[in-house]
């Protein structure tokens, strides 16, 4: 997904075998959103939401990105699963599990910051209602472990 602003992060994903992409429209964080009709269960179909927000003058270190997403979700569904640290393309990040309205979900937050001082934090959010089913665990798997972020160069 490239940029809106010059300066902004580009988030590249892969497209799992059967998932789609609609871009999200050319306001707000919502980037885009992959979904796989042929795992639809329960009257549900499984996606990843990606999220692009610039938190720059909201806080003022990488840690404090991630601290606000992870309070923005514990916020809206209660405790975590889990939270673990971890990198992505060499930023800061969180992976977090939780029920979203009865689903499972994996949240992998990104916190990214500029040589300017921006910072912005990546959401990438999976969902189904057939957590077990291997095709979604193998494609939540590569969106997640394939996931690359990119500042500009100058």
């Amino acid at each position: 997904m490239g940029p809106r602003e010059p300066d902004e992060p580009t988030i590249a994903l892969p497209k799992p075998p059967g998932w789609e992409f609609l871009p999200g429209n050319d306001a707000g964080p919502v980037r885009g959103v992959l979904y796989n009709q042929d795992l639809r269960r329960h009257g549900f179909t499984p996606n990843a939401v990606v999220t692009l927000e610039d938190l720059t003058g909201q806080v003022g270190l990488p840690a404090q990105a991630l601290a606000k997403e992870r309070a923005a979700v514990a916020a809206i569904v209660g405790d975590l699963d889990t939270d673990i640290a971890g990198t992505v393309s060499g930023f800061a990040s969180r992976t977090i599990t939780y029920n979203l309205q009865g689903r499972p979900a994996t949240g992998l937050l990104i916190a990214v910051q500029n040589a300017q001082n921006r910072i912005w934090a990546i959401t990438v959010t999976t969902q189904t209602t057939d957590a077990d089913n291997p095709q979604y665990i193998e494609a939540t798997r590569q969106l997640l472990d394939s996931l690359e972020v990119r500042l500009p160069t100058p």
